[in-house]
């Protein structure tokens, strides 16, 4: 729970200084490279827990995305107490995903938790 709300901060933080960043501008095209984050967390109990997490810097241009810049990014995908997990990821310059399928011991179908960049999923 820990490394959520430190995600969390670490989000807001980014914003604040991107809104700062880009009331300063002054070029035509105003571009920055504010960093995106996002994390998904299921937790059962404290031995029973799935966590994707992502951050990287984006290329944001008038305001508009652009670009990720995948040298950036970094992120985890793990679980413990699961039946199984298959971790996943991906970093295009376009999207980026860390992902966990999982199966609880206690339930009959798998479940998902995902952390992107941009936040398309909210």
């Amino acid at each position: 729970m820990g490394r959520r709300i430190l995600f969390g901060v670490l989000l807001v933080g980014g914003l604040l200084i991107g809104l700062v960043n880009a009331a300063s501008g002054v070029s035509t095209q105003s571009c920055w490279t504010p960093w995106d984050h996002n994390s998904d967390v299921r937790q059962w109990g404290q031995n029973e827990w799935v966590w994707a997490g992502i951050h990287g810097q984006v290329l944001v241009c008038d305001g508009k995305f652009q670009r990720i810049l995948t040298d950036t990014v970094y992120g985890t995908a793990t679980a413990k107490g699961m039946e199984w997990y298959r971790p996943e990821h991906r970093v295009t310059s376009s999207y980026a995903y860390y992902k966990v399928v999982y199966k609880r011991y206690s339930e009959t179908y798998s479940g998902t938790a995902i952390a992107d960049i941009p936040n398309y999923r909210g």
